[in-house]
């Protein structure tokens, strides 16, 4: 099937308003719709195993969420689904009142125990939860306590940072407990339920087309407050996994928002297409090269210290993040916690700098030398050959591939790319099916690094004691008992002020062992048409709240 174009999404409208052509509100008042170009197609929107950005990003409108959030350094916490909240003096239980009128899509109500059923799936090991760190630090049976129908307690078996105890309490969408009690839960991730979700926010999936479109519209049966009814009619994501099929729709009008445009495509487009906005995000998405650890190449430090002294990062992020007037749209980074927490990144750790003599040194004390004079870096009769995968439809990632790919030639290292579908990719990572793999985060703004940096948790036979974990988004098995022990003292220190010595620490000991070639944080551009108004474009997301958006009657395209 081919992607929508502006004529078919025309009548795709059409077809949906009375069959008119003509730009016209409907009778609730709702006009116009969204036009989002989309790298990749959404996986699975099952709260508690979803993966993906897209899947975040649908998720986001069709949950009303349980606590909403602003930022401003830190994640500022907002009402939604919970009215209310307080902690007890210690800090170890949160108590919340929830709202009595918000309903699933089917009409049943959702309640407390939903809530308790979700986190319970979380907790659950045969789930394998990517999320399964947010109740690491709850006390079992009470991730919440259930008090009646509006009231819930979460209660934590130590205090710690209360932004990051918000977050893990929140930030799972809430899944139904009428629908989902009798899934199998070892299956999740391909249930049904995935393919018709239930919404209790102002969207709900129209359809969804594989691989084409995901179609959302407003939900007509949603109960929350009036402020967050839809404004627009629709909200279309059509899936173009090709980054120039992306910007040549966003240059012809077929679409109207995209994301993560190139500098130098920025600079064009603000010559060639004023009607275009270009939003800078801030410093939400990083890209980074994993070293996948349970490969024997990776798995000395001296090697992966010396691949990052071979790759001239700030050659690549002249070349490809910044803009013809000399403007800088990226920063090195040193780790996965975001400089927009201001006083919890780690300002003093020192990249390591480009030196191909430094990174000749370092592979040779490690047995790496060229043996046979043929040009590749050689040890006990293997090659130093890998295959540094990244996802399809990432320009910039493919860009810097071939950089870093001529960048270690320079050195004896022959590196071969591939790119994949953004879901295999993805996939691929979670069941560390890769060598190496030039990928990035949407980085969490509550500070919780275990998800991608705590060893897993293997238990004795009989040791009652002992809770197993898996963390599914370490894709590279990094595992240093300091990190452990920085990550567990941090997340159990409640003051921010005494927590963030202890995060810039684990920063500086995660960049000695160089488990990633950290690349740079890339102040994403995104480029939205100026006939939409009350948009929320930064650092929370790329569209935030896209029920508040809007277009003038006079302004209507669909």
């Amino acid at each position: 099937m081919r992607p929508l174009s502006a004529l078919a999404a025309l009548a795709l409208f059409a077809s949906c308003s009375g069959g008119s052509s003509e730009p016209v509100a409907s009778a609730d008042g709702r006009q116009d719709m969204l036009v989002i170009a989309s790298q990749s197609d959404i996986g699975t929107l099952t709260p508690g195993v979803s993966e993906s950005a897209a899947d975040s990003y649908v998720m986001g409108m069709i949950n009303y969420p349980l606590v909403d959030s602003g930022f401003d350094c830190s994640l500022k916490k907002l009402p939604g689904i919970a009215t209310d909240w307080s902690w007890n003096e210690d800090g170890t239980v949160l108590s919340m009142t929830l709202r009595d009128d918000i309903t699933f899509s089917d009409g049943h109500p959702l309640t407390a125990e939903d809530i308790a059923f979700t986190y319970d799936v979380v907790r659950d090991p045969i789930v394998a939860s990517p999320r399964v760190s947010y109740v690491e630090r709850m006390v079992e049976g009470k991730d919440p306590l259930v008090i009646d129908d509006t009231h819930i307690e979460w209660h934590f078996t130590q205090a710690y940072d209360r932004d990051t105890q918000m977050a893990h309490a929140s930030a799972v969408p809430i899944m139904p407990k009428h629908i989902m009690e009798s899934a199998d839960r070892a299956s999740l991730r391909g249930h049904d339920y995935s393919r018709n979700p239930m919404s209790t926010g102002p969207w709900k999936l129209a359809s969804h087309d594989p691989n084409v479109r995901v179609v959302m519209e407003p939900n007509e049966n949603f109960t929350g407050p009036a402020e967050d009814q839809t404004k627009l009619k629709r909200v279309v994501f059509q899936i173009l996994p090709e980054y120039n099929t992306r910007l040549l729709k966003l240059e012809s009008g077929e679409v109207d928002l995209m994301e993560s445009i190139l500098v130098s495509d920025a600079d064009e487009l603000r010559k060639n297409h004023p009607e275009i906005n270009l939003v800078q995000r801030g410093y939400r998405s990083n890209d980074y090269v994993g070293w996948n650890m349970q490969k024997p190449m990776f798995q000395d430090v001296r090697v992966r210290r010396a691949l990052a002294h071979a790759t001239n990062v700030e050659d690549i992020m002249s070349k490809l993040l910044t803009g013809e007037d000399g403007t800088a749209y990226a920063r090195r980074s040193v780790s996965t916690i975001t400089p927009e927490l201001c006083g919890v990144h780690n300002d003093d750790i020192t990249p390591l700098a480009f030196n191909q003599e430094e990174a000749r040194r370092l592979f040779a004390e490690a047995g790496w030398t060229d043996s046979n004079n043929d040009g590749i870096l050689d040890k006990d009769g293997q090659d130093f050959e890998f295959t540094l995968t990244t996802n399809t439809g990432n320009k910039r990632r493919a860009q810097a591939a071939v950089f870093i790919q001529s960048h270690l030639a320079e050195v004896g290292v022959k590196v071969n790319i591939e790119q994949l579908e953004s879901n295999t990719f993805f996939e691929n990572l979670r069941l560390k099916n890769y060598e190496a793999a030039l990928a990035g985060w949407s980085a969490g703004l509550f500070v919780d690094p275990s998800t991608i940096w705590h060893s897993d948790v293997t238990c004795e036979e009989g040791d009652a004691d002992c809770t197993p974990r898996k963390y599914e988004f370490n894709f590279v098995s990094y595992s240093n008992p300091r990190a452990d022990e920085l990550m567990d003292r941090g997340l159990n220190t409640p003051i921010p002020e005494e927590a963030a010595p202890i995060w810039q620490e684990l920063q500086q000991v995660i960049y000695e062992d160089q488990p990633y070639m950290f690349l740079w944080w890339q102040n994403e551009i995104v480029g939205v048409h100026e006939r939409f108004q009350n948009t929320e474009i930064d650092v929370l997301s790329p569209y935030g709240h896209l029920e508040h958006w809007s277009v003038p009657t006079d302004q209507v395209k669909y």
